[in-house]
């Protein structure tokens, strides 16, 4: 069963710091891409000139929303055994945002990649994408900042510590701040997109590091000690 936790912790925590990377790198290519314009013509014109950047952001993220599958598995295990009801609210709000995510990919992706040669080339259509990638990245951002806080109480007392609970607090801030990109500027919603991503690799850092004997598996509660006599 350890050996069993052990490796859950292995491929949580490095599918954490694979994602933290992948979200930051996606962060810098949305800070080289710059912001969208607020009408349809232009759009068309953003999207022409920024083709590679759009693409590759688009790959990166299929990756990033990919690895926080098993990421959530081990972050709920190391949790659930002292903290149940958090680890159920946290993991559950984080899982909840990954169906969002992939049709928000699915959305992103119609900028730049043509089905049966069919791409964005209206205008009214253009408006309608940018709207609705970026309205449902308001939303991850809002969930993420409740899960994000949720968790870090959490993380107080116990193996993660109060560093990592502490720079998931100022995450929760940032992504209350980042869910807001066309009021902020990119430059704050980049910072916002870093914090989340060091928030992701400290987590994952810790499940690599994590001895599965000090934590108590959720499915095998520590035992009461026998009283003295028997």
């Amino acid at each position: 069963m350890l050996d069993g936790l052990n490796r859950l912790y292995r491929i949580g925590g490095i599918a954490f710091i694979a994602s933290g990377s992948l979200f930051l790198t996606k962060a810098v290519l949305e800070l080289m891409t710059g912001p969208p314009p607020s009408n349809g013509e232009d759009i068309l014109a953003w999207m022409a000139s920024r083709g590679f950047l759009i693409a590759s952001t688009s790959e990166v993220f299929f990756f990033a929303v990919l690895f926080l599958v098993p990421a959530i598995f081990a972050l709920y295990e190391s949790l659930a055994a002292t903290h149940r009801v958090s680890a159920v609210l946290g993991c559950g709000i984080l899982g909840v945002t990954i169906p969002i995510l992939c049709v928000l990919l699915i959305v992103h992706g119609r900028m730049m990649f043509p089905v049966y040669r069919l791409q964005i080339r209206s205008p009214g259509i253009a408006e309608f994408v940018i709207a609705l990638y970026y309205g449902g990245l308001h939303a991850v951002a809002e969930l993420q900042a409740v899960a994000t806080f949720v968790l870090s109480l959490a993380m107080r007392r116990g193996p993660y510590g109060r560093n990592i609970a502490y720079l998931g607090f100022a995450t929760t801030a940032f992504d209350l701040v980042g869910a807001y990109p066309w009021a902020i500027g990119p430059l704050l919603w980049f910072v916002s997109g870093v914090f989340f991503s060091a928030w992701f690799v400290a987590v994952g850092y810790r499940l690599c590091r994590m001895s599965a004997a000090a934590i108590p598996s959720a499915a095998e509660p520590t035992r009461p000690e026998a009283s003295a006599g028997r």
